[in-house]
């Protein structure tokens, strides 16, 4: 007899098999998984997780994953070894005067208050520079020559008073005098009148003493000048070279909105930069607080108006600016050197308070046992502002929610917190509690 095609064996094998199955009780094929069982979760809110699988169950027993028994949660509360695997350190809240350190960085740069223009009086054009004229940052003295100037103005006007001082004309010899004075070049009168030939270049020099700039900061280019070049025609009264005191210095730093309304004019500063360290033999204060914020930083601009005669700072450099301040009762800026101005405030660590930027909690010891264990509460705060000391350590200005005296953790806290999570009780992110644990798993 010829064998059936394999195809109709396979076929003939499947169709039984559905059979047999359709056959067998329920109950034999489908066995309910105590895992989804959430009509019997315990009304307390108890919390079982597996040491091994990311499981969290209501309920004690093996984990239904991986089948390690499973150990219960309990919020607010840690053991001698737990606190230590924690790392938890508590602090206590205190209550003092908030003062603080106000931390702004800054580029040096010409105080344009000294600015001095060296204009010359007549006009003419340029037939040489004087070292004066050929470098920016070149150190002028007054009296020094900047540069020689063909002047046919000045060249007519020495002809004019050798004549007049060879007829002894004494009014027009005053009058002339008195020209030359004007156009600064008493000098050259005074040659004419003992006698001197007249000569058609006369030299400009400086009546300041200065270090040469083109550009002051903020200034445009329109605004901005240029060394006098050889060949160039000089009008009168047209600025020829721009000097600043060299010593003299104008430090602005940008303060951040957070702080931007605990300055004021004539706080003292304190000064630093990275290569030259502690600056502290440069007396220093706030000269301008700008009225309104910047509003592409959102921050606020401070002039700081300064001299270093021994020549540590450069324009350009960076200055670390530091401002000691304190906050009256109401949180508006005190004078800091007069405590009995200063609030009193409840004080606490930063890192003791969790956030959500909206909600800020602490983890508050609530209780100790005999054999130390510690038992925590959640205790929601109102926060005032942060301040910063010299040490960079940041404190929170507590104005509701903690009192002095109180402990809380400072380190650890997001696992106290992770711990009330996962336990169901009020947490940060649940205020009222978890009401029931995720599901291990769905189909």
């Amino acid at each position: 007899m010829r064998a059936p095609p394999a195809f109709l064996v396979a076929i003939a094998g499947l169709v039984v098999g559905a059979g047999v199955i359709a056959l067998l009780p329920e109950r034999t094929l489908f066995v309910a998984s105590s895992a989804h069982d959430h009509g019997a979760e315990s009304a307390g809110g108890e919390r079982w997780a597996c040491p091994m699988m990311d499981f969290i169950g209501n309920r004690p027993g093996n984990c239904p994953v991986c089948g390690m028994k499973m150990t219960k949660v309990t919020a607010g509360e840690l053991t001698r070894e737990q606190q230590r695997r924690m790392d938890v350190e508590l602090v206590t809240v205190t209550e003092g005067p908030a003062r603080a350190l106000i931390r702004a960085y800054g580029a040096v740069r010409y105080d344009d208050r000294t600015l001095q223009v060296v204009i010359p009086r007549v006009s003419g054009r340029i037939v040489k520079r004087h070292p004066a004229a050929r470098h920016m940052g070149t150190l002028v003295n007054a009296g020094d020559p900047i540069v020689d100037l063909y002047s046919p103005e000045v060249f007519a006007a020495q002809g004019e008073l050798a004549a007049a001082v060879k007829l002894g004309d004494q009014p027009t010899i005053g009058a002339l005098r008195d020209r030359f004075g004007r156009w600064n070049l008493a000098a050259v009168a005074k040659a004419i009148i003992e006698g001197g030939a007249p000569v058609d270049t006369v030299t400009i020099t400086s009546p300041f003493a200065g270090r040469v700039v083109l550009a002051l900061e903020g200034e445009t280019e329109a605004m901005s000048a240029r060394l006098p070049q050889v060949g160039q025609e000089v009008m009168a009264d047209a600025p020829l070279l721009r000097l600043v005191e060299p010593s003299a210095y104008m430090l602005v730093v940008h303060v951040p909105e957070t702080r931007a309304h605990w300055l004021r004019v004539d706080q003292p500063v304190r000064l630093a930069s990275d290569d030259r360290g502690e600056l502290s033999d440069i007396a220093a204060a706030i000269s301008w607080v700008a009225p309104e914020l910047n509003l592409e930083i959102r921050a606020r601009e401070v002039h700081i108006h300064l001299r270093d005669p021994k020549g540590r700072l450069l324009p350009g450099s960076l200055v670390n600016a530091r401002f000691e301040t304190a906050l009256t009762a109401e949180l508006d800026v005190a004078d800091a050197t007069k405590p009995d101005t200063w609030g009193k405030f409840v004080l606490v660590p930063k890192s003791a308070i969790l956030s959500t930027g909206v909600r800020n909690v602490a983890w508050r010891v609530a209780g100790r046992q005999a054999d130390g264990r510690i038992r925590f509460e959640l205790a929601p705060v109102a926060l005032g502002p942060r301040i910063e000391d010299e040490s960079g350590n940041d404190r929170f200005v507590v104005r509701a929610g903690l009192k002095p005296g109180d402990e809380v953790a400072a380190q650890g806290v997001f696992l106290i917190d992770s711990q009330a999570q996962l336990a169901g009780t009020p947490s940060l992110l649940f205020p009222n509690g978890a009401v029931a644990p995720a599901p291990a798993h769905q189909h």
